[in-house]
Formats: structure tokens, C-alpha cells, sequence
């Protein structure tokens, strides 16, 4: 079964609600995938403030990209105010226990996933599997919504973690397109996450339809 997530890297609240609270997609995807972005990972910051969106209603089931040093209080905060979160995906590359983040994440009974950037090699994650409900391939370089699919490299990276651990869910981010769907899951990919390829169409709905159908 492959899932496709739409992605927000929202500019500010009016742009994340009108994403978030899409009605039209609500119907169709099951959760979406937000990043949060603070400029101390990547040089990017974008709006995720969850004592702002806990007051919309409706909200769907929510799983975190977490590009930020320190994303515990983060996932701490939002688990306490937003009851529909139910993943959250932090970085390989971070300079801190991630076991530790992933055993805090798990008491709270939420998903959790790693996410490992175009340069980041699988092994980084051998002695975290443990704790993963899924990996997160990088397609593209974070922090920038639209950027170009990197292409082989990370087909390769897709390939060889399918056949090391073929019953871990592997999502790619970035670059997702109906160019790259079709060849992103034969590689072995099973969760998509979208974002241009759904907030830069005139029907996101009908875009979400089509990258499903491939």
C-alpha cells in the first residue's frame, strides 16, 4: 500500500491553515506531513506554531519533519497541544542522543522516523533500527520547497535500504513528482511526501489523484 503525504513548508499561519485544513484533500490523504524549520539546522525558518494551529478545527493526522537542533521541546510542545500528531521525524545528523529523542518520542506513544540527507549514508542508522517505524530518504537538499530530484543517488540509497531492512517503511521527501513517483516506489519507497507537486497545481486534489494512480 503506498501512502502519499502532503507536504507544508507553510510562510506564515493563512498559508499553513489553507494547506492544513484543505477540505478537499482531507478526503483523500490520511495524514500530512509538516516541516518546522528554525534556521539553526538549515538556513530557513518557516511558520509551525502550534499553539496557533491547535485552534483550527478538523485538523487531520499530523507527522513532523523536524529540521531543527533541537527537537525534543518541540515534539514535547505539540504532543501536549495538537492530539491528531502521530509521527515525528528527526535528523541522523544531529549532534545530539538520538536514542534518547526516539525512547522520549516513543513513551509518548507517537511514531518516529529518521531522516538522513543526500549525503548521509544508511549506516549512520544501523544501531538506531530498533526504534524506527521508518527511515526518511532525502531527495533533494532540505530547507526549500521545489528543488530539483537528485536522481541515482538517492534511487541507490532507496534500493539498498529496501533490500537491507525490507519490512522498514522508507518515505522520500523531496522531489516527488509524477516524473519520479513510479520510479521512487519500484526502488522500493512506500510513503511519498508531496509539495510542489500538489501546492503548484490549479487542482491539488486532482494532482494528488494522479501521482496515486501511478
Amino acid at each position: 500500500m503506498i501512502e502519499i503525504l502532503p507536504a507544508i513548508l507553510a510562510r506564515d499561519a493563512a498559508d499553513c491553515q489553507a494547506k492544513l485544513c484543505h477540505a478537499g484533500l482531507h478526503n483523500v490523504a490520511n495524514t500530512f506531513h509538516i516541516d518546522i524549520l528554525d534556521g539553526t539546522m538549515f538556513d530557513a525558518t518557516c511558520f509551525a506554531d502550534p499553539h496557533v494551529i491547535a485552534n483550527w478545527s478538523n485538523l487531520p493526522n499530523i507527522e513532523l519533519h523536524l529540521m531543527i537542533h533541537n527537537p525534543l521541546p518541540v515534539i514535547e510542545l505539540w504532543h501536549s497541544l495538537i492530539p491528531s500528531l502521530k509521527r515525528v521525524i528527526i535528523h541522523a545528523e544531529l549532534a545530539r542522543p538520538l536514542g534518547a529523542i526516539l525512547e522520549r518520542a516513543k513513551s509518548l506513544n507517537l511514531e518516529v522516523g529518521l531522516a538522513l540527507n543526500p549525503e548521509t549514508s544508511l549506516d549512520r542508522i544501523e544501531h538506531h533500527l530498533h526504534h524506527l517505524d521508518c527511515v526518511q530518504i532525502m531527495g533533494v537538499h532540505p530547507g526549500v520547497s521545489g528543488r530539483t530530484f537528485l536522481g541515482e543517488e538517492v534511487l541507490a540509497k532507496i534500493r539498498r535500504c529496501h533490500g537491507l531492512h525490507q519490512n522498514l517503511i522508507i518515505q522520500v521527501d523531496g522531489g516527488v513528482s509524477q516524473k519520479t513517483a513510479k520510479t521512487l516506489v519500484d526502488a522500493g519507497a512506500s510513503r511519498l511526501i508531496a509539495g510542489s507537486a500538489l501546492w503548484s497545481a490549479i487542482n491539488p486534489v486532482d494532482a494528488y489523484t494522479q501521482l496515486k494512480a501511478l
